[in-house]
């Protein structure tokens, strides 16, 4: 999997796959799939494993976040609010979004993990919308948002077959990680990646290991619970010498072993599509 793309509010994340942490809240679908959402069942499924470039997995993030934002608006007006669509590059960061195929990725970000999110800034038109809503309208606007989204996110992974989309993944993913070709390729990942000087059972347990200390090290730089601005973190973290020597390590983890990554990649992606096709 490519690794999921950063994610500025509630509107969505990714499932976990085999190569890289994520999160994707499931709600089951309660009809039958329309041919669209199969459709795009299988292309996120695709996407999941890493089958799928970089290009086609950031448009579809923000497909999906277009048309949550679109239902997002059509709900709120029903409510006799006036909601504006957000423009998708203000809710997802598909520019800094981790890419395990990319060796030029790796030299300047690393895994991911360390990198700051950017978001494209929210229009003028809806600052001022806000801004001039007297005090009653803005308590009813923020009463009805909460349940328009859920509503809305819920529809939307249903048009795009996202439930099912997990679900098919995660059986085919279990497929490959029993086969012992894979198991074979994650032998060798180990191998390579003590050699290169990075010990780990997988990708993903070095990624998670990585989460881990980083955590530790915002902890550090963060000001309490007060959520700052990515900007603003960003400046505090470039001044925190344990910032940097985290990034430096990150960096170094991911470059040295990139080479054996990319071999266990292409193993794993050939084992998902024949399982995938088998099954189907």
């Amino acid at each position: 999997m490519l690794g999921r793309h950063r994610i500025r509010t509630v509107v969505l994340t990714v499932v976990v796959a085999a190569t890289a942490a994520a999160g994707f809240a499931l709600h089951p679908s309660d009809g039958g799939p329309t041919a669209r959402a199969t459709a795009n069942t299988r292309r996120f499924v695709l996407i999941l494993a890493g089958a799928s470039g970089p290009s086609e997995s950031g448009k579809f993030d923000l497909e999906v976040a277009a048309r949550t934002e679109s239902l997002t608006s059509r709900c709120m007006r029903s409510h006799g609010i006036r909601y504006l669509p957000r423009d998708p590059h203000s809710v997802v960061d598909v520019e800094d979004a981790s890419d395990f195929s990319s060796l030029g990725y790796a030299r300047e970000h690393g895994f991911g993990i360390s990198v700051f999110p950017h978001f494209a800034p929210e229009t003028a038109a809806a600052e001022s919308y806000l801004k001039n809503l007297s005090a009653a309208s803005l308590k009813a606007y923020d009463a009805a948002l909460p349940g328009c989204v859920d509503s809305s996110q819920r529809t939307t992974e249903k048009e795009y077959g996202i439930p099912e989309a997990n679900s098919e993944w995660a059986r085919v993913d279990g497929e490959v990680q029993h086969d012992g070709r894979y198991r074979s390729a994650l032998g060798t990942w180990r191998s390579c990646a003590a050699a290169a000087g990075h010990p780990a059972r997988s990708r993903l347990a070095l990624i998670t290991a990585l989460r881990k200390r980083y955590t530790a090290v915002m902890a550090g730089i963060q000001d309490g619970d007060h959520v700052l601005p990515q900007d603003e973190l960003a400046a505090l973290a470039a001044k925190s010498p344990a910032w940097r020597a985290f990034h430096r390590s990150e960096l170094d983890a991911a470059v040295a072993t990139f080479p054996c990554s990319q071999t266990t990649d292409r193993t794993y992606v050939s084992l998902f599509l024949r399982y995938l096709d088998r099954d189907n």
